[in-house]
Order: C-alpha cells, then structure tokens, then sequence
C-alpha cells in the first residue's frame, strides 16, 4: 500500500508532492495536489468547510493555501494532429473511437489507435503500451462532447482526457480534462495543449474548478476522505 502525505499549511511553502500526488489541510480546506514529472502538475481544492465554522480546526494555526495552476510537462501538440484526428473520427460517425496522443522526447509527437471494439456509445480497447500517452481522446460522433459516468470509471489516471463531439457538423466540440488520480481538473482549455484547434468548439459542460472551490461541505465529508487512514 503506497502511503499519501497529508500535510498542514501554516503558511509556509510546501515541497511539491514526490510520489504522483498529497493532500493538504489548510485554513478553508483540503487540497488534492499532483506533481507528475510525464504530465502535469496541478492542484484542486476537494473540500471546503463551511463559511459559518470561521475556525474549524482550533490550535492548528493554519493558514490558507493558495492552489498551483496547471503546468503541463510537454510541448504542446501540432494542429495538425487534431486535423487528423478529426478527419479519420468523421469517417467513423457509427460508432466511438479511441486514440491515443503520444510524445517521445526523441521521436516527438504521434497519434496511434489502439486494438479497439468501438459502438455507437462506447468503445472498449486494448490497454497496453501506456507510457508515453500524454492524451487519451475518444469520439461521440454525431453526439455531444462531454465526459459520462463510464468514462468517470475508466479515466482514474494522472494523464490528460478529451473527447469530440458533434462530428457531422462544421464546428465539432472539445472538452478536455485532466486526471488527478481518482479527481479531476475540468475545463482545460485546448490551448493549452494544442498550438492549433483548427475548427474545434470548446465546449465547458462542467463546473470550473481551478477558480472556484467546490460547493462547501461539511466535516462528514473530509472524515469520509481520509476514513480508510483511520
């Protein structure tokens, strides 16, 4: 069993996590932070104690942490890639597919499709060869992009996500998001991964995190996080 540090914010600066991600406790919450030498580092506020418990945690002297923002580990991705991409998902408005964006420091970038069973709304495949997947990206076809409970069960990893969505139309949408190791860090803006989004429309389904936290919640919740350290 690997053992993930939970680290109290006083106010002084923090190392960054040494083993994928940590946690910290500070004034109004707990932070999920993720250093990964491959993808990105980034923080997401978990929890946020009530506004109305103004010293939750007395005697512990703690100070408010402020979050990280996204820093990829990798150049960004040529357009031309996603032109690609687009193109061969068009010609497969049946069912979804799978690709997989990849960076070699040496070799650079590439996009391959792994062994897959693809249907009209889910798309199953081969999980092999993962090292140097810097995006897992899969089609909706003529559907809306946006991430579902069954890619919420798949996509537990520390890479970055996206799919595309509404292939049959000029504009195609994309969301990205990025994997926190069982969270995740929505509304990535495609920018920030590729130099080019060609005719792609950012589409934000879900809450922004990285500005503002969560809805707040209560003590249950943050003795429901750590109960299994108990």
């Amino acid at each position: 069993m690997v053992n993930i540090p939970l680290y109290l914010y006083q106010g002084r600066a923090l190392p960054r996590p040494e083993s994928l991600y940590d946690y910290v406790l500070d004034q109004v919450g707990v932070v999920k932070r993720v250093e990964s030498t491959r993808y990105a580092s980034a923080d997401k506020r978990l929890i946020t104690f009530p506004e109305s418990n103004s010293e939750p945690l007395t005697g512990l002297q703690l100070a408010q942490y402020t979050l990280e923002p996204i820093r990829p580990k990798f150049p960004r991705i040529p357009g031309r890639l996603l032109l690609d991409l687009l193109a061969d998902a068009r010609q497969n408005l049946s069912r979804e597919v799978m690709y997989h964006v990849r960076y070699n420091p040496t070799g650079g970038w590439r996009v391959t499709r792994p062994d897959q069973q693809g249907h009209w709304s889910r798309v199953g495949y081969d999980e092999q060869d993962q090292h140097d997947i810097m995006l897992e990206i899969h089609s909706h076809n003529t559907l809306p992009a946006f991430f579902s409970t069954t890619d919420d069960r798949d996509e537990q990893g520390g890479r970055f996500y996206g799919v595309i969505g509404k292939l049959d139309q000029e504009r195609p949408q994309l969301v990205i998001r990025l994997g926190l190791y069982g969270h995740w860090v929505f509304n990535i803006p495609g920018l920030t991964l590729f130099d080019n989004l060609g005719p792609c429309e950012e589409i934000y389904l879900d809450p922004p995190v990285m500005a503002e936290p969560e809805p707040r919640r209560s003590f249950e919740a943050f003795t429901h996080l750590f109960r299994r350290w108990g």
